[in-house]
């Protein structure tokens, strides 16, 4: 898990560097003006960089749309790597040019994993399956309603937010920043937390859970957790005992 957290620390930096810069034509979209549909499906992973706003719901078929000013709709980027969309923009000369938001709405039967790096918000109405990974890294946030999976992973760099509710077997969460799991209505059988900064941990495990800590961040796994806790710093921790 501390190895963990070195990695998304470095992805910070390096997403701070990609984010808006995206290269290649893209799928082609259909349509025109405000509204563009874009061909694409055999996808279980969501991928957004930069500032603009996903909402995934799941559904028996592959559909990506997005809505927007038709200019900004111009620079968006939608691409499928493998089994990855990819969502962004293609570069401005120069990098240069404030950006409004687009917004960009996906069906697709299972969502396995979900990235963003950047600012944007990505919505998703619910999970199911054997696992689900969540990375994040920037300021962005994750919203997912309903999670019901065997394992949840989720990696925060930055000061990004991740909220969720459901149920699941385990829950591993790595946090390197100030960052957030805001995951309170998330039941969990057993846990592991690892904690670098200043981020917060909240769900409720009804279990096991092993706590690694360094720095002035917060856990609450609530009464029912009975935790292993390696701390150093100001953090403080609510367990079962």
């Amino acid at each position: 898990m501390r190895n963990g957290a070195i990695v998304m620390l470095a992805a910070v930096s390096l997403a701070g560097c990609s984010i808006g810069n995206d290269d290649g034509p893209g799928i082609a979209p259909t349509g025109s003006g405000t509204t563009r549909a874009y061909p694409a499906e055999a996808f279980d992973t969501i991928a957004l960089n930069g500032s603009d706003d996903v909402d995934v719901r799941a559904g028996p078929a592959f559909s990506v749309r997005a809505e927007g000013p038709s200019d900004e709709l111009d620079t968006l980027r939608i691409a499928r790597d493998g089994s990855t969309l990819s969502i962004g923009r293609h570069n401005r000369l120069f990098g240069w040019g404030s950006r409004d938001k687009v917004k960009v709405y996906v069906t697709l039967p299972r969502l396995g994993e979900a990235n963003i790096a950047g600012s944007g918000t990505m919505a998703v109405d619910r999970i199911e399956g054997d696992r689900f990974a969540a990375n994040v890294a920037g300021s962005g946030d994750l919203n997912v309603a309903a999670l019901r999976v065997d394992r949840a992973e989720v990696s925060i760099a930055g000061s990004g937010n991740v909220r969720a509710g459901g149920t699941i077997r385990r829950l591993e969460a790595n946090i390197a920043g100030s960052g957030s799991l805001d995951a309170a209505g998330l039941r969990a059988g057993e846990a592991e937390v690892s904690i670098a900064g200043s981020g917060d941990v909240r769900a409720a495990v009804n279990g096991p859970a092993q706590i690694s800590m360094l720095g002035s961040g917060d856990v609450d796994l609530g009464p029912q957790a009975i935790c292993k806790v390696s701390k150093m710093g100001s953090g403080s921790v609510r367990c079962a005992r």
